[in-house]
C-alpha cells in the first residue's frame, strides 16, 4: 500500500505546533505536536497508517533538530 501526504505547518505557539496534512485525494486533517511533552496527536478523526507515518515524520524532525519545519512530505 502506497502512502503519500503533503504536510504543512499552519500554527505555532510556545507549546504547540499544528500541522495540516493532505492525502493524495485532497482530504485534509490536522495533527498537533506538543513541544513540551514531545507527543503527537490527531485533532479529530481516527488514527490510521497515514496518520502514523505523518506523526513519525513530524516527531523525528522535532526531536532530531529541535525545529518545526514549515513543510514535509511522506511518500512510500
Amino acid at each position: 500500500m502506497a502512502l503519500y501526504a503533503n504536510i504543512e505547518k499552519i500554527d505555532e505557539s510556545e507549546e504547540l505546533i499544528r500541522y495540516k496534512f493532505t492525502d493524495i485525494e485532497g482530504v485534509g486533517r490536522v495533527l498537533v505536536l506538543n513541544k513540551v511533552s514531545e507527543q503527537v496527536s490527531l485533532e479529530a478523526g481516527e488514527e490510521d497508517m497515514l496518520y502514523r507515518a505523518v506523526a513519525s515524520k513530524v516527531a523525528v524532525a522535532w526531536v532530531r533538530n529541535g525545529i518545526a519545519p514549515d513543510e514535509l512530505l511522506v511518500q512510500s
